[in-house]
């Protein structure tokens, strides 16, 4: 998945992109996140993508990537773990993405998942839940 190779020079851009569904209301929060990802960092063009079932789909949201002057992309798999999609279509997605933009580098993280700091977040979602007396301390 993700290449050792460096980025080129140029504008960085972010491709966030998570399994989708044919719930709009579901989907919203991906752009929410894209939008918000990108106000933390304007040096970036951000844009976000569904693998499945609604638009923006991958490659749209490559090409406007590369449309608004990215010329490198890192892909963020907004993913717990890794399934079909992160193991072989999104892959398979990145090499097409790389032919038909040549002289962008395009970059996949590790799937959001393999972040310990879900640890944290479950815990403290934990303890705004239960009882006081059954707080865990924090890890």
């Amino acid at each position: 998945m993700p290449r050792s190779s460096r980025f080129t020079s140029g504008s960085p851009g972010l491709l966030i992109v998570d399994h989708g569904t044919r719930s709009a209301a579901a989907n919203a929060p991906l752009a929410e996140l894209a939008r918000r990802v990108g106000g933390a960092r304007p040096d970036w063009v951000v844009e976000h993508a569904h693998m499945e079932l609604a638009e923006p789909d991958f490659d749209m949201a490559i090409d406007r990537l590369v449309s608004r002057g990215a010329s490198r992309i890192l892909v963020h798999l907004h993913f717990l773990g890794i399934g079909y999609h992160v193991r072989e279509t999104i892959p398979q997605l990145v090499a097409i993405a790389r032919e038909r933009h040549s002289t962008v580098s395009i970059e996949t993280t590790l799937p959001l998942g393999d972040d310990d700091r879900l640890v944290e977040i479950v815990l403290e979602r934990m303890d705004a839940q239960s009882d006081p007396d059954r707080q865990s301390s924090k890890a």
